[in-house]
C-alpha cells in the first residue's frame, strides 16, 4: 500500500512538472511572437524616415514626408497587429480556408471560388488609376518587411496563432487588399 502510495506521489509531481513546463514554453513561444512596438527597425522600401507613434490603446498614428511612405508604414503597422488576421481573410477570399481548417470550411471554398472574389480582386488592381496602384503596392511592401522581419529576427511566426498551423506565411500581394 505505502510503495503505491509513493508512485502515486511521484507520479502527480511529475505530471505537473510536464504540465508546468508545457505552460511556460507555450507562454514563451506566444510572448516571442507578439510585436514589440518601441522598437526601431531598418526597413528598405521608404524613402525617408517615418514614424509609427502609438497611443496607450496601441493605435498607430504614422508621420512621413510622402504618401508612398505612409502607405508602407500601415502596411507594416497592420501586419505587426494583425497578420493572422490578414492571411485567413486572404485564404477566405481566394478559397483556401479548407486546407488549413479542413473539411468543415470546403462549402465556404466552394462560394469563393465561384463567385470568383480573388480573380476579381486581381481584376480590380489592374483597373485602378497609378496612384491607387502604387498605393497598393507600397502597402503590400509594408506587409511583406514585416513577414521578412519576422524571419530575419525570428520573432516565432509573427503571430501566436501561426504556432497551430504548420503552412508558411506567403508574400503580401496588391490585389491581396483590392477593394473587389
Amino acid at each position: 500500500m505505502l510503495t503505491t502510495f509513493r508512485w502515486l506521489v511521484r507520479l502527480t509531481v511529475g505530471l505537473i512538472l510536464v504540465s508546468l513546463i508545457l505552460i511556460l514554453l507555450a507562454w514563451y513561444f506566444a510572448v516571442r511572437s507578439l510585436p514589440d512596438y518601441g522598437a526601431t527597425f531598418e526597413v528598405e522600401g521608404i524613402a525617408a524616415p517615418v514614424e509609427i507613434v502609438r497611443t496607450t490603446e496601441d493605435v498607430p498614428h504614422i508621420f512621413a514626408q510622402n504618401d508612398r511612405d505612409v502607405f508602407f508604414a500601415l502596411g507594416l503597422a497592420h501586419a505587426q497587429d494583425r497578420l493572422f488576421q490578414m492571411t485567413v481573410l486572404r485564404r477566405a477570399a481566394q478559397g483556401r480556408l479548407s486546407e488549413i481548417y479542413g473539411m468543415g470550411a470546403f462549402a465556404s471554398d466552394d462560394l469563393a471560388r465561384r463567385l470568383g472574389l480573388y480573380r476579381n480582386a486581381v481584376d480590380s488592381v489592374a483597373a485602378q488609376d497609378d496612384a491607387t496602384k502604387e498605393a497598393l503596392e507600397a502597402y503590400a511592401d509594408g506587409v511583406n518587411e514585416w513577414i521578412r522581419q519576422i524571419n530575419i529576427g525570428a520573432r516565432g511566426r509573427g503571430a501566436p496563432e501561426f504556432f497551430l498551423y504548420p503552412d508558411d506565411i506567403s508574400y503580401w500581394e496588391p490585389a491581396d487588399s483590392s477593394p473587389s
